[in-house]
């Protein structure tokens, strides 16, 4: 059975070397955080992999996955198996449903563990995590923004061993430390808080970078990018939010992407 923790802060008294900060740091470029990411947490305990997931209308779909170059980058291969046969068994799976459109910004950070044992699903648990000798997953799962949730997913194989409980103390006091580098990165360059006044230069750079989107689906895009809700987009464009949604869905579909962290890479 996999464990749980919720986390508002860092523990009293964990601190951080120097150069496990100033690799952090590095993340803050919006661009590809997971590799500095992963790079920092490798600081304080070895980790082999980082994936990092969007969960959008509950669905999982994979923004960036890395390795620490010791074995071959498996995170897509693996995330597009457990996508379409095992995320429905993963606990992750239910929590991001069941937060979906209920979490705030300063909302704990939700940690969950599953050691290998602990994988509910056969099929998931041979497929991928034996059969990739992986001993362990930690997910860090947190809303950026209301109505979207980020899983921070880091992966040890068999050459580090299980995550033994001072193991997960250390990891439980970086939680806060990864959502807010995170976070950061991703809004690095979208500097004005106010979306009246990023919408229309996001429209322009969509309309350079995705021609093939039409104006409405432009502007659904743009404030989507913005943080905008479903409900926000439909008052402020005065449509329905069912027409915000279809137009959701076609601009995804020709952009051939899954969430909003893949639509920010069109916007330059």
């Amino acid at each position: 059975m996999a464990s749980t923790w919720l986390l508002d802060s860092p523990p009293a008294g964990h601190t951080l070397d120097s150069g496990a900060v100033a690799r952090l740091l590095d993340a803050g470029d919006g661009r590809a955080p997971a590799r500095e990411m992963l790079d920092f947490v490798n600081h304080v305990l070895p980790v082999e992999y980082i994936s990092l997931v969007e969960y959008v209308d509950g669905v999982p779909s994979q923004v960036e996955g890395h390795s620490t170059g010791r074995h071959d980058n498996i995170t897509a291969e693996c995330f597009s198996l457990y996508k379409s046969r095992f995320r429905q068994a993963d606990e992750l799976t239910r929590l991001a449903t069941r937060m979906a459109g209920e979490t705030a910004m300063d909302a704990p950070v939700t940690a969950l563990l599953y050691d290998v044992e602990d994988i509910p699903d056969p099929g998931w648990r041979d497929q991928i995590f034996i059969g990739r000798q992986l001993t362990g997953r930690v997910s860090f799962l947190y809303a950026p923004l209301p109505r979207t949730l980020f899983a921070i997913n880091l992966y040890r194989d068999q050459h580090d061993g299980c995550f033994e409980e001072a193991d997960m103390q250390r990891l439980l006091g970086l939680a806060t430390i990864l959502k807010k580098a995170h976070r950061n990165a991703l809004f690095a360059h979208l500097a004005s808080p106010d979306p009246q006044l990023r919408g229309p230069d996001i429209e322009r750079a969509l309309q350079r970078t995705a021609p093939l989107l039409s104006v409405r689906e432009r502007a659904v895009c743009a404030r989507i990018a913005c943080g905008m809700g479903t409900d926000g987009i439909a008052v402020d464009l005065r449509i329905a939010a069912s027409t915000v949604a279809t137009l959701r869905k076609r601009a995804y579909a020709k952009l051939a992407i899954h969430g909003r962290q893949q639509l920010l890479r069109f916007i330059h």
